[in-house]
């Protein structure tokens, strides 16, 4: 009998799981389900209260329940009070003298279906907010998972990446083959609007996408991905509007391979796109392109449409003493995919990073190498040159001295091509920065304490110069150097002290900076942690000289102090009290500029559950 209460159960659960999908499905397909209407929400909730209302134990006790990450019911969230205050003298309030705020959150999980409502209210801005845009599903069964409502995820690089999609995802992943299928709306129309200036109007998009696949056992592995999205021209009728509607096709064929028991390891992915600017330009007959017929009735090309190609490649060397990664990527001129957004065209890069490591690690070195350049089709004016040169090397002496030294060098090249038909342009610019930092670390620990002492030391210049410039009046030039000592104790009882002090000296085209600055901080831990009190105090000054063209030599001196104190009190697991008291102050010593003083404070309560 339990058996037989059991499969009946199963098989009304998969027959009401069924509807709704083949529902969902059919509006999909009529391409009018922007979002879960009140009585598509209504459907939904129907469905998952008679889940709720089925018996736990039968639920609970079938392997099928066993495979999955299904959760009869599980709830969540927060409540908070903040109350805030802020003054100030010498400037104009920055904020309002006083504010309170209250917010909730609840959300709750009831076999894969999560949804939640937040509350809000202030003496500022107040709304209760609830979107069933929000409602989502998400089941897992073994090597089967799905989910319906806002979806994100990557099939690679230059295909879908990063856009969301509210509609449907499911990943199939039986042992080493992999099947994974996306669709629904990636953007909802979004008509012009005199009052909001910055709204940029746009269509609805529907996006589809399929991955399949096979992996090894040692990390190898072969996928071949498709991301189909067009605009509906018909979701903005009526409007005057200057942007056109849009479709786009990606094809991605991406592999890995680890030989020699993963020490050597080579990938690479190549995403091939047809993108349509216009879907009402003119469209091109099959007969005119020479290519199969059945090809238009999958993507119909037209006058604004063009085929262009993103890729990369790497390889990998893993031995005891020495990594090597190389790794070229290229993206055409003109690329775009609608599944990552903007895309930055035009480019080719070359990486090389080795590694060393010896005795044990205690010294490494390693090394980054980068050279990029656009304009690749030398259709453009400008070319400009990067190359990258990092280095990074660490010393452990033993388990109380750390050294850590690193140079970087940027060199930026532009330069002005000639153009057959055009006029030889000028005006190239060349830009060299080094970057050298020093850091050595002393810990020191004893019984009942730890010394932490590091010291920091960086040498950073910038030089900047224009071709065509003999007298180098457009030039560029800046030399810093900076250090900073910090110092910091932890003592057995809770107490904490940290110190630190730091420079940087700055001489430009735009005048010289002096800073120096000093802090100091403490905290303390009472009742088994419970509660922590903590103190934090610091003091800055700096120097601006700058000459003023054909004028005196201009001097600002400006000093600011800065006071904090922080409480936070644990009444118990999930009710905590926090306490913040700041305070500003900044003098002008010389020159110019205003003398003020803030004070703020906030306290707030918080109670998860």
């Amino acid at each position: 009998m339990f058996v037989t209460k059991s499969l009946n159960y199963c098989y009304s659960v998969c027959n009401t799981l069924q509807n709704v999908c083949r529902y969902i499905f059919f509006r999909l397909i009529k391409g009018n389900i922007p979002v879960f209407r009140t009585h598509e929400a209504g459907i939904l909730l129907g469905f998952f209260i008679i889940l709720v209302l089925a018996p736990p134990s039968v639920s609970q006790s079938g392997s099928f329940w066993d495979d999955t990450d299904l959760t009869l019911f599980r709830t969540g969230g927060s409540i908070g009070l903040t109350a805030s205050t802020y003054a100030a003298h010498g400037i104009e309030n920055r904020r309002p003298p006083g504010v309170l705020q209250t917010n909730a959150a609840f959300n709750f999980l009831t076999l894969g279906l999560r949804s939640g409502l937040n509350l809000n209210y202030s003496t500022d801005d107040s709304g209760l907010r609830q979107n069933m845009n929000t409602l989502s599903y998400s089941a897992r069964w073994r090597w089967l998972s799905f989910q319906v409502g806002d979806v994100n995820t990557r099939f690679s690089d230059y295909s879908l990446n990063g856009t969301t999609i509210r509609g449907g995802h499911i990943r199939a992943n039986p042992g080493n083959f992999l099947v994974e299928v996306i669709g629904g709306k990636s953007k909802r129309a979004v008509r012009p609007s005199l009052e909001s200036a910055f709204r940029e109007p746009s269509f609805d998009q529907w996006a589809f996408g399929a991955k399949v696949g096979m992996s090894g056992n040692r990390g190898s592995f072969f996928n071949l991905n498709t991301f189909y999205a067009q605009d509906n021209a018909a979701s903005l009728s009526g409007e005057i509007i200057e942007i056109k509607p849009q479709e786009n096709l990606t094809i991605t064929p991406d592999f890995r391979v680890n030989l020699f028991s993963g020490r050597l390891t080579v990938e690479s992915q190549f995403t091939a796109s047809v993108f349509t600017r216009d879907l009402e330009g003119d469209p091109f007959s099959s007969s005119n392109l020479d290519i199969p017929g059945f090809v238009t009735t999958i993507y119909q090309p037209r006058v604004t449409t063009h085929i262009n190609y993103a890729g990369k490649a790497m390889a990998g060397f893993r031995s005891d003493l020495l990594d090597l990664n190389i790794g070229y990527e290229r993206i055409q001129p003109g690329f775009m995919s609608l599944g990552r957004g903007t895309v930055r065209n035009d480019i080719e890069t070359i990486t090389l990073s080795p590694s060393l490591s010896f005795f044990q690690n205690r010294l490494s070195i390693r090394s980054d190498v980068t050279l990029g350049r656009d304009n690749l089709l030398g259709t453009r004016f400008q070319t400009q040159s990067n190359t990258g040169i990092g280095t990074n090397v660490q010393v452990v002496f033993n388990e109380t001295i750390h050294l850590t030294t690193s140079y970087n060098l940027l060199l930026n090249d532009i330069t002005m091509n000639q153009i057959e038909g055009f006029e030889q342009p000028v005006g190239g610019q060349s830009q060299v920065s080094h970057n050298v930092m020093v850091q050595p670390n002393f810990t020191i620990l004893g019984e009942d304490f730890i010394h932490n002492i590091a010291v920091t030391g960086g040498y950073l210049s910038i030089n900047s110069a224009f071709t065509g410039d003999p007298q180098n009046t457009n030039s560029f030039s800046s030399v810093s150097y900076t250090g900073m000592l910090s110092y910091a104790i932890t003592l057995p009882a809770g107490l904490t002290l940290n110190s630190s002090g730091n420079y940087l000296t700055n001489s430009s085209n735009g005048g010289d900076i002096r800073n120096i600055g000093l802090n100091f901080g403490t905290s303390y831990a009472l009742f088994n942690r419970k509660l922590t009190l903590g103190l934090n105090l610091g003091i800055n000054r700096n120097k601006l000289e700058r000459e003023v063209f054909n004028g005196p030599l201009l001097t600002n001196r400006l000093q600011q102090l800065t006071g904090g104190i922080n409480t936070s009190y644990r009444l118990t697991n999930k009710d905590t009290f926090n306490l913040t008291i700041r305070s500003r102050n900044s003098r002008v010593l010389d020159g110019t500029g205003n003398d003020f003083t803030e004070l703020e404070g906030s306290f707030r309560y918080q109670r998860t559950f």
